[in-house]
């Protein structure tokens, strides 16, 4: 896994930000995606993060989608960038979420990257965030 180009394309897809704002389902979050719950609602009030803050804030997340992932598939099961677009997903949905992806997951098992990519897309999250899962199970495809 390539941590690098892995934390850009989450930051591409997540944006980043140092001021606490509203995502597209009107969720409080900060920095890279990362939503606000109790006790963090301290940051609504704050006002700016520090650069490093953010950073932290988002190495632990991205800590955690890998570790979901990881529960998620077999990382040495499949292609690395492969791994990566999982990891991707996790951090945005979360492994409870991720794991209704049953279909995605066997098409994975089968290294059938393809019939990944359109599982992807067959799904409430590629309507819910259409650039970020067509960009993503376009990368997948191509794997």
């Amino acid at each position: 896994m390539n941590i690098e180009r892995l934390k850009k394309q989450i930051i591409e897809s997540e944006g980043l930000r140092y001021r606490a704002y509203q995502d597209h389902l009107g969720n409080w979050t900060i920095g890279v995606g990362h939503l606000l719950k109790l006790p963090d609602e301290q940051y609504l009030l704050r006002g700016s993060l520090k650069e490093y803050e953010v950073m932290h804030i988002f190495t632990t997340d991205l800590n955690q989608a890998i570790d979901d992932a990881r529960k998620f598939i077999d990382e040495n099961s499949i292609n690395e960038r492969a791994f990566e677009i999982i990891v991707d997903m996790a951090f945005n949905l979360g492994l409870t979420r991720l794991s209704k992806f049953k279909k995605l997951k066997q098409a994975l098992i089968n290294n059938d990257y393809v019939k990944a990519s359109e599982e992807m897309l067959d799904s409430l999250w590629a309507k819910q965030l259409p650039n970020r899962s067509k960009r993503l199970a376009e990368q997948m495809r191509d794997v």
